[in-house]
């Protein structure tokens, strides 16, 4: 029974021991690289990596038009018009 006793205690000692080296070096190191991949990401959104259009020069403008069932289905289901009056 002792030696149990002994055995959870020390588990639970080297548990914590762990968490705190985790949360001290661990859980930094993970933040950083989580904030360069995101600045990395977001620094230069028209880039050719993340940008999946079309390389344009400049001064030159093109329009990507949906399919005409997208545009009809998105107006169909657009709703009613209700007209709302104010009541004295």
């Amino acid at each position: 029974m002792l030696e149990f006793l002994f055995w959870v205690f020390f588990i639970f000692i080297v548990t914590g021991y762990v968490f705190k080296l985790f949360v001290r070096y661990g859980l930094p190191w993970l933040l950083t690289r989580f904030m360069k991949n995101q600045q990395k990401k977001y620094s230069d959104p028209f880039n050719s990596s993340s940008y999946s259009g079309q390389q344009t020069t400049d001064g030159e403008v093109s329009i990507d038009r949906g399919s005409k069932k997208k545009a009809e289905k998105e107006k169909d289901d657009f709703g009613d018009y209700v007209d709302f009056e104010d009541i004295e």
